[in-house]
Parts: structure tokens; C-alpha cells; sequence
């Protein structure tokens, strides 16, 4: 059999000059992304160790300079429950908080110090200090004085540009598995976490996977939505309820529950920025901060 040369080319490139320039801008693009991810996620854990430590009140007294981390087989950080002093005296959120509530702090913290790995070590590795290993992993000490002052370096904004203020349509997630369709104002957002407003019918999607979760999990780590539907003088109405069981063997037990109000469109604002929603690009990855 004879071997025929090809009349037209197999495939036609873009004309877009030097592709290696394209692959390095692309790579400087994928690092630039990777450190403001660092940078806004040590924001965020400093800002959540003062929550567990303060009960959620921002302006409350705390003591907690420094916190552990351990390295685990993926090389993503996860948080022991054990921090410092400025003293340097080593304590744990059991002794301050208490054995559940401790617990449930350490569960939320690992979602987001897990975004602390070997993509973004150029940035929080020198917010560390390395620890003995703990039970044969690497262990260090985020510095969390360090790690709050990221938040004073954030670019300005370009002169002339207007930040925008209307609703825009993006998948978001607050868990790294369960995604919904919302509405998102892109100014609303709290160290990168954005606010997102749903429709009824992904509110009873959002219920339905909390209540499962909450089976599955204990109702002790998990908020959970409830729909409630009703008719008065012949008109349909649903109560959106959220149930924030951790607080009910608290102090906080009056704010266990919440109701809802819908917004002028009628849609619902679960979680607001508690739940710490981040939106996804087009390849579902976390986008954050929020840039549509």
C-alpha cells in the first residue's frame, strides 16, 4: 500500500504570534490568581479564629496570636484547635470555647485553611514558623498578626473606574461540593466572599441538601434551611426559616433561628456572608475575590 501525501494541512493555528509568550502570560496569570487566593484565605482565618474566640462579636477581646496547622498527604494545611498567646502560652478552642463548639470551629477553619497548600506556599510559608512534626506530619505556626495585615495590601482601585453595583448571574458554593445559581452583587462582597440571592425553588434545593447534611453530620455542624408553605385567605405563601442548632446550647440560643424577608424580586439571601459563599469561574474553580 502506498503511503498519499495530504492535499490540505491537518490543522490550522491562530494567528497569535509567539504561543510561548501566550503559555508564560497564561502561567503569570495562574500565579498572580493562586497568591491573592493565599493572601484573602489567611485574611479569612484570621478573621474566623477571632469569631470562635469572640462569639462572633468583631469588636470583642481575644488573645490568639499565633495558630497550628498540620500538613496533611495532599499538602493542604487543616487546623489542629491549637493556638498561642501573645504571651506565648499555649492554649486550644476546646479549653476556650468548649469541646462542641470547638469541634464545629475546627471543622469550618479546615475549609477554608485548605486552600493553604503547596500552589500558594509562596505566601503563607513565610507567615510561618515550623513546629516539631505532629504524629509524623509538618506542623507550623501561622502567624496571624501577619496574616490580618494582608488585609491592608490590596491594590487601589484604577483611577477613573467605577466599581459596579447591579445584580449579576453566578454559580456560587459554600462547601466545595453542592453549586447553585444566584444572584450576586459584585460590591457586596467581605474578604472575597459574596452575597448571593437566591430564587425559591434553589432555597428548597439549598434546604433539602442542609436538612440531608445535617442527618448525616449531626445537627451540632450543620445550619439548615426549612421551607415553609401555607395559604392564608386563599393566597400561597412560603417562610423561609434557617436553624443554627450550634447555638441552642449556647449563649447565642435566641438567635438559633431566623426568618427570611425576600427581596423586591423575591428572592433570599441565605447565609448572606456568614456562610462564606465564593463564586466559581467557568471551570468551577473558587473565584476569589468575585470578579464578573
Amino acid at each position: 500500500m502506498r503511503n498519499q501525501t495530504s492535499s490540505s494541512r491537518a490543522y490550522q493555528l491562530p494567528a497569535t504570534g509567539d504561543l510561548a509568550t501566550l503559555v508564560d502570560e497564561a502561567l503569570e496569570d495562574t500565579c498572580a490568581s493562586d497568591t491573592r487566593l493565599a493572601k484573602v484565605t489567611c485574611v479569612v482565618i484570621a478573621a474566623a479564629v477571632r469569631d470562635i474566640l469572640t462569639g462572633h462579636e468583631p469588636d470583642g477581646a481575644f488573645d490568639a496570636v499565633r495558630l497550628e496547622l498540620i500538613e496533611g498527604m495532599d499538602h493542604e494545611l487543616f487546623p489542629s484547635g491549637r493556638y498561642w498567646t501573645a504571651a506565648g502560652e499555649p492554649r486550644t478552642f476546646t479549653e476556650a470555647v468548649g469541646e462542641v463548639e470547638a469541634g464545629n470551629a475546627v471543622h469550618d477553619l479546615s475549609e477554608r485553611t485548605m486552600y493553604l497548600n503547596d500552589r500558594t506556599r509562596d505566601v503563607w510559608y513565610d507567615l510561618c514558623t515550623e513546629l516539631e512534626d505532629r504524629d509524623g506530619r509538618p506542623a507550623y505556626a501561622l502567624d496571624l498578626v501577619q496574616a490580618a495585615a494582608l488585609a491592608h495590601d490590596e491594590p487601589e482601585p484604577s483611577p477613573g473606574v467605577q466599581p459596579l453595583s447591579e445584580m449579576v448571574d453566578a454559580m456560587v458554593c459554600a462547601n466545595d461540593r453542592d453549586r447553585y445559581p444566584a444572584k450576586v452583587d459584585p460590591v457586596d462582597q467581605r474578604d472575597g466572599f459574596v452575597k448571593p440571592w437566591f430564587d425559591l425553588d434553589t432555597v428548597r434545593r439549598i434546604a433539602e441538601n442542609t436538612q440531608a447534611d445535617a442527618e448525616r453530620y449531626r445537627h451540632g455542624s450543620i445550619d439548615t434551611v426549612h421551607v415553609l408553605d401555607g395559604t392564608v385567605d386563599g393566597t400561597a405563601h412560603a417562610v423561609v426559616v434557617v436553624v443554627s442548632w450550634m447555638y441552642l446550647g449556647s449563649e447565642r440560643r435566641e438567635q438559633a433561628t431566623e426568618i427570611l424577608q425576600p427581596n423586591a424580586v423575591g428572592r433570599y439571601a441565605v447565609g448572606g456572608h456568614d456562610w462564606c459563599w465564593y463564586a466559581l469561574d467557568d471551570d468551577l474553580k473558587p473565584q476569589i475575590p468575585f470578579t464578573p
